[in-house]
């Protein structure tokens, strides 16, 4: 029988947790957007067509920086089975460019995800629409995140802008840190030579 000293010692290398064990890593903690939930039972369908950009909340500082060069921005959503084909339209030194993405089907309606980037893959969350006025999109790209409203008209109305706040607050953000977008000037097509397919199929 062994004496009391080295059975102790045995046990405690054996015990998970034990200083004999390497110490585990804390745990990280959830992306931002993973606590998004989406607009029950989205509707790529209802979703398609038309939208204009009226605000970005985002603590990006690049886009605090750069905010008083914002453009007014058009999007136009085409449903592709589960995924949506989305073309941005704005302007670049007073030319129309438009950009082609592919909002790809996660396999949770609502939930989308980019791909590829030159800064990483971009998680999408439709967090709330009524398809005929207005929707909110939450938008991460490594673990920063930023929330989107888009309006079929603009102005939108205070009930709408109320609500954006609120969502806004929701992922720790204050209203400084929104950014209004131009209320004209949309773009609405660009030639060949003003088209990136940033995420082709």
């Amino acid at each position: 029988m062994l004496p009391p000293r080295p059975i102790l010692l045995l046990t405690l290398l054996l015990t998970p947790g034990s200083l004999g064990q390497r110490a585990r890593r804390p745990l990280r903690p959830p992306s931002p957007i993973s606590t998004i939930h989406p607009k029950a039972n989205f509707d790529t369908q209802q979703f398609a067509g038309t939208w204009l950009l009226v605000a970005v909340a985002s603590t990006c500082r690049f886009l605090q920086e750069q905010s008083h060069r914002a453009e007014a921005t058009l999007l136009h959503v085409a449903p592709q089975g589960k995924a949506m084909a989305v073309s941005t339209f704005r302007k670049l030194d007073g030319i129309c460019w438009e950009v082609r993405q592919l909002y790809r089907d996660t396999g949770v309606p609502g939930r989308f995800l980019l791909p590829r980037g030159a800064r990483g893959a971009v998680d999408v969350v439709v967090g709330e629409t009524d398809y005929r006025g207005f929707a909110i999109l939450y938008l991460e790209r490594a673990r920063q995140l930023s929330v989107k409203l888009y309006a079929r008209l603009v102005p939108v109305s205070d009930s709408v802008l109320s609500t954006f706040e609120q969502r806004v607050q929701g992922a720790n953000m204050t209203e400084d840190h929104i950014i209004f977008f131009p209320k004209y000037g949309f773009c609405e097509a660009a030639d060949q030579f003003h088209l990136l397919d940033a995420f082709p199929p």
